[in-house]
């Protein structure tokens, strides 16, 4: 229902903005048809709301309608934004234990950089998206309390692991089904984040001999999938 509200409301901001440019153009053709003709052929441009507010006084109820029309139309996108803002994810964010779980993963939302850099104090992360890349990643680097991330099924490769190595207070990290390498593997551990205690990389075709020097130095407490 709420999404049928929202689509009639942007709809009705796109009419608006319509019948605006369209009086903008008429007024323009009124004073010369040539520039009529000129607006219309290049309205993608923003011609007719240049013309407009060159010739303000001529055109101020077009240029309101545009107004008008813009400001209806943005309506449902900025209380979507304003409701996330306030009452967070829904049933995709929780708190637990004073900590921050939120899971991306399926979510319609793909705007990344909106909804993560409200939510620095996340401590568990998933965000197993095909769309998920290792530019994605550095939306990660202000997260101190990040612990727990799940990157499965991501595009994320070995570059993506240099930025993983920034994260501080990551314990738990999923990246089966990736486009990592051995290679990339191996550099990583080498110098993983200082708290890493668990890794999946299954389905990378990724040796155990890559992953077991690593888990040598704490047997008792590290451990791997491969």
């Amino acid at each position: 229902m709420y999404e049928l509200f929202g689509v009639g409301v942007i709809l009705l901001g796109f009419i608006m903005l319509l019948i605006g440019i369209a009086l903008l153009i008429r007024n323009a053709s009124r004073t010369r048809w040539w520039l009529g003709v000129f607006l219309a052929l290049t309205v993608m441009l923003g011609t007719p709301l240049i013309y407009g507010l060159i010739r303000f006084r001529q055109n101020k109820r077009p240029l309101i309608l545009v107004l008008v029309g813009l400001i209806i139309g943005a309506i449902p996108f900025a209380a979507d934004h304003a409701y996330e803002y306030v009452f967070g994810l829904g049933e995709r964010e929780r708190v637990i234990d004073g900590g921050r779980h939120m899971t991306l993963t399926g979510s319609d939302r793909k705007d990344y950089a909106v909804v993560l850099s409200r939510k620095k104090d996340v401590v568990v992360l998933e965000l197993s998206n095909p769309d998920v890349t290792d530019e994605t990643l550095t939306l990660l680097r202000d997260m101190p309390r990040l612990k727990e991330l799940t990157l499965n099924d991501t595009m994320v490769t070995d570059v993506g692991l240099k930025t993983l190595k920034e994260l501080p207070a990551l314990e738990s990290l999923r990246l089966a089904r990736t486009k990592i390498t051995k290679e990339g593997i191996t550099a990583f551990l080498a110098d993983p984040p200082p708290k890493l205690l668990e890794i999946d990389v299954s389905g990378n075709s990724i040796p155990a001999s890559a992953l077991r020097k690593w888990k040598n130095v704490d047997s008792e407490h590290r451990k791997y999938v491969n």
